[in-house]
């Protein structure tokens, strides 16, 4: 039985479980689909809240390739083509950074739980994030696709 046909992330977000399972159905038996499997129209209900992050040198770093609108909104910024390395040091970059590693590793699906958001100015917030592989060869992780969920503080996922 391969390790990922277990049961899917503990997941609040519907957008996260949606995610989650196109991911899954497109994966097959393999690590992770390929990236060019993920596209626009798979995903139109839930782009505003993905990315996909680029894994440099086996995971030794991690490049940002897409934020939909909703996490360029969450993050203040766009990040493309930005090395992760580049904004290490805060708690929120290094959350981040252990979770592609932790994915990159595993080989596996990553979510992080409901918690308050770490990220300067966005501390009213509360987010969930998935990190799931994807594989051009089957085998290896080369890139990183994720969604991210956030809501007002004391809210829930389906209420927020």
């Amino acid at each position: 039985m391969d390790k990922h046909d277990g049961p899917a992330p503990a997941l609040t977000s519907e957008r996260l479980r949606v995610v989650h399972e196109m991911w899954n159905e497109l994966r097959g038996g393999r690590v992770g689909p390929k990236r060019d499997e993920i596209t626009p129209a798979r995903l139109r209900a839930v782009l505003p809240w993905t990315f996909t992050i680029d894994v440099v040198d086996g995971g030794q770093d991690f490049r940002f390739r897409f934020a939909g609108d909703r996490i360029i909104q969450f993050m203040g910024r766009r990040y493309a083509g930005a090395l992760l390395s580049e904004h290490t040091g805060s708690r929120f970059f290094d959350q981040m950074r252990a979770m592609y590693a932790g994915c990159v590793a595993a080989k596996a699906p990553i979510a992080s739980g409901v918690r308050q958001a770490s990220l300067p100015g966005k501390e009213f917030l509360e987010i969930e994030a998935l990190v799931l592989p994807l594989s051009e060869d089957g085998v290896s992780v080369t890139t990183l696709f994720g969604a991210f969920d956030s809501w007002q503080l004391g809210k829930n996922a389906s209420t927020g």
